[in-house]
C-alpha cells in the first residue's frame, strides 16, 4: 500500500525512494507508442521523396512536362505535392467519429488500410494513365495520414506517465524525421544508380514498406484505458492498464491509477455530457477551452511560418538558389538536411523535451533559426549565386547556416506542436480538440506546400527566407506571452495552467504549487491513501 504520509515525505524532493513502480516504464509502453507513431514515417517519407521525384528528368518526360508552360509546370508540381495535404485535412476530421465511438486502435487500423491503398494506387501512374492515379493515390494516402495525425499523439499521451509524456509523444516527430531521411536518400540513390522510369517508380513503391509495417504493428498495441473508462468499459480498461503498466490488476499502484482515471472519466462526463457533439459544444461555449483550442491550433501556424514545409517540399529548388547547381548535388544536400533533422530530433525527443521543457526548447532554438534564415536570405540577395557556376566560400558558409538552422529547428519548433496539442486538454474534450489540431496542421501545410513555388517566383528565394525569419521572430514573442510550460503537469490538471490572472511564464510554477498543496491537505486532513503523482522522474524545470 502507498501510505499518504510516506508519500508526503518522499514527494518533497522526489528522491527519497520509489513512489512509482519502475515497471510502469516498460517495453510494452514503448512498443505501443512506437507502433502508434510509426505512420509518421510515411509523412516524413512523403516530404523527403516527392520534392526530389518531381524534378527528375525521367519523371518530367513521362508526364510531358516539356510541352507545358512554366506556369503550368509550377501548378502541376504544386498539385502533386498538395493533394496529399488536402486528403490529410479531411482525414483528420473524418476520423473523429470513429475515434470517439470505436476507439483509438480501430481508428488507427482504418487509417492504415487507407494508407496501404493510397500507396498502391500511385503505382498506376504512367504516360498512358496520366497523373490521375498519382493524384488519387496521394489524396487517399493523405486521408489515412490525416487520421493518424489526429489519433497517434493523443493515443501516446493517454497511455504515457507524465514524466515521460513528452518523450513518448515526441516519437511521432522522430518517426517523421526517420521517414524523411529515407525519402531523401532513396531519391538520391535511385537518381544515381537507376535508369529510366525506375528512378521515380522505386521511391513511390517504397511507400508500401512502412505502410505494411504500420498495419502489422497495430496487432501489437492495445486500446487506451482512458477511452475504455470513458465508455464505461471498466473491466477492459483495467485489463488494458494492467498490460501497459506491466502490473497485476490487484497491484496497489494500479488500483490508485484506476481510481484516478475513473474519477477523471466521471468528471469529464459530468462537465461535458455524452455524445459526439457534446465535446464540440463544450469547447466552443467555454472561454477557457476556446483559448486553449486557439493555442493548440496556432502552434501549427507558427511551425509553418518557420519555413519547414516549404523546405521539405521545395528543398532542391531552394538548395539550387544557394548554389547547388546540379540535380544530384541538390538531392545530396537535401539528404544531408534530412539526416541532421533526424539526429537532432532524436536528441530532442530523448534528452531535451522533458528535462528542458517545451518553452526553454523554443527559446534556445528559435533565436538561432532567426539568425540563420536572415543570413541565408542576405547571401542570396547580395551574391546572387545562381548567376555563376559552382559554390564559392560564401555559398558554403550559407549552406552551413542552412544546416545549423535545421538543427535549431529540430530542437524547437519541429515537434513542439504535436506534443503541445496532445497535452492541453483533459479527457472530456481531447478527442475533438486533437482533431482540430491535426486539421490545422494539414491546412497550413497545404497552404505552404501549394504556394511556396509561387512565393519563390514572385518574392525570389531571398524574400522567402526573409519571410520565414520574420515568422520565427513572431513565434518567439507569441510563445513567450501565451504558451505555458506543460512538462510533468498531469493531463487531468492542465486546466490549472490557464488560471485567470496567471501569466504563461509563471503558470507551471503556480499549477505545481496547487497540486502539491492538494497532496499536503489530503495527508493532513485524513489517513486516506492518495494517488501518488509521477515524481520519481520529475524534471528540474522551474516555469
Amino acid at each position: 500500500m502507498f501510505d499518504a504520509k510516506q508519500l508526503k515525505r518522499k514527494g518533497e524532493n522526489g528522491k527519497d525512494g520509489k513512489v512509482i513502480p519502475e515497471s510502469i516504464y516498460n517495453y510494452r509502453l514503448y512498443r505501443c507508442a512506437i507502433f502508434a507513431s510509426w505512420a509518421a514515417v510515411l509523412c516524413g517519407y512523403d516530404s523527403g521523396f516527392i520534392s526530389g521525384t518531381i524534378v527528375l528528368d525521367s519523371f518530367q518526360e513521362e508526364f510531358g512536362f516539356e510541352s507545358m508552360s512554366q506556369s503550368t509546370v509550377t501548378t502541376v508540381k504544386a498539385n502533386i505535392i498538395s493533394l496529399f495535404h488536402v486528403g490529410a485535412f479531411f482525414g483528420s476530421l473524418l476520423i473523429y467519429p470513429v475515434n470517439f465511438y470505436r476507439g483509438r486502435r480501430i481508428g488507427l487500423i482504418i487509417a492504415s488500410i487507407l494508407i496501404v491503398m493510397g500507396s498502391a494506387i500511385q503505382l498506376g501512374a504512367n504516360h498512358t494513365t496520366g497523373l490521375a492515379p498519382l493524384y488519387a493515390g496521394r489524396t487517399i494516402l493523405g486521408v489515412g495520414i490525416g487520421g493518424i495525425s489526429n489519433i497517434a499523439p493523443m493515443y501516446t499521451a493517454e497511455i504515457a506517465p507524465p514524466s515521460i509524456r513528452g518523450r513518448l509523444v515526441g516519437l511521432y516527430e522522430l518517426s517523421w524525421q526517420v521517414g524523411g531521411i529515407a525519402g531523401y536518400f532513396i531519391n538520391y540513390g535511385t537518381n544515381k544508380h537507376l535508369e529510366g522510369d525506375l528512378k521515380w517508380r522505386v521511391p513511390i513503391a517504397v511507400q508500401l514498406i512502412p505502410a505494411g509495417i504500420f498495419m502489422i504493428g497495430l496487432a501489437f498495441i492495445v486500446e487506451t484505458p482512458r477511452w475504455y473508462f470513458q465508455k464505461h468499459k471498466i473491466e477492459k480498461g483495467i485489463e488494458a492498464l494492467s498490460y501497459i503498466r506491466k502490473l497485476p490488476p490487484n497491484d496497489d499502484y494500479l488500483k490508485y491509477e484506476t481510481a484516478n482515471l475513473l474519477a477523471e472519466a466521471k468528471e469529464a462526463e459530468k462537465k461535458v455530457g455524452d455524445g459526439l457533439l457534446a465535446p464540440i459544444k463544450a469547447t466552443f461555449t467555454n472561454k477557457n477551452l476556446r483559448f486553449r483550442l486557439l493555442l493548440s491550433t496556432s502552434t501549427f501556424i507558427l511551425q509553418n511560418t518557420s519555413g519547414i514545409n516549404a523546405v521539405n517540399y521545395y528543398s532542391p529548388t531552394l538548395f539550387s538558389a544557394i548554389g547547388a547547381s546540379s540535380t544530384s548535388s541538390a538531392l545530396l544536400s537535401t539528404g544531408l538536411f534530412g539526416v541532421l533533422k533526424g539526429v537532432a530530433t532524436t536528441f530532442w525527443a530523448f534528452f531535451l523535451i522533458d528535462p528542458l521543457g517545451r518553452r526553454q526548447s523554443m527559446f534556445i532554438g528559435c533565436p538561432i533559426c532567426i539568425f540563420c534564415l536572415f543570413f541565408i536570405g542576405s547571401y542570396i540577395k547580395i551574391a546572387n549565386p545562381t548567376s555563376h557556376s559552382g559554390m564559392d566560400a560564401g555559398g558554403k558558409a550559407t549552406m552551413a547556416m542552412f544546416y545549423i538552422w535545421c538543427i535549431a529547428y529540430s530542437i524547437s519548433v519541429s515537434g513542439i506542436p504535436w506534443v503541445y496539442s496532445s497535452e492541453l486538454f483533459d479527457q472530456s474534450v481531447r478527442t475533438f480538440a486533437q482533431a482540430c489540431a491535426a486539421t490545422s496542421n494539414w491546412f497550413w501545410a497545404f497552404i505552404f506546400a501549394r504556394f511556396t513555388g509561387n512565393m519563390v517566383n514572385s518574392m525570389h528565394a531571398y524574400g522567402v527566407f526573409f519571410f520565414f525569419g520574420s515568422g520565427v521572430v513572431a513565434t518567439v514573442i507569441i510563445f513567450y506571452l501565451f504558451y505555458p510550460e506543460t512538462s510533468n503537469v498531469p493531463v487531468e490538471d492542465v486546466g490549472l495552467l490557464f488560471t485567470p490572472g496567471v501569466p504563461a511564464w509563471r503558470a507551471r510554477k503556480y499549477a505545481m504549487s496547487v497540486i502539491e498543496q492538494r497532496k499536503i491537505e489530503a495527508v493532513e486532513e485524513s489517513d486516506v491513501e492518495v494517488l501518488p503523482t509521477d515524481i520519481t522522474k520529475s524534471s528540474s524545470i522551474s516555469a
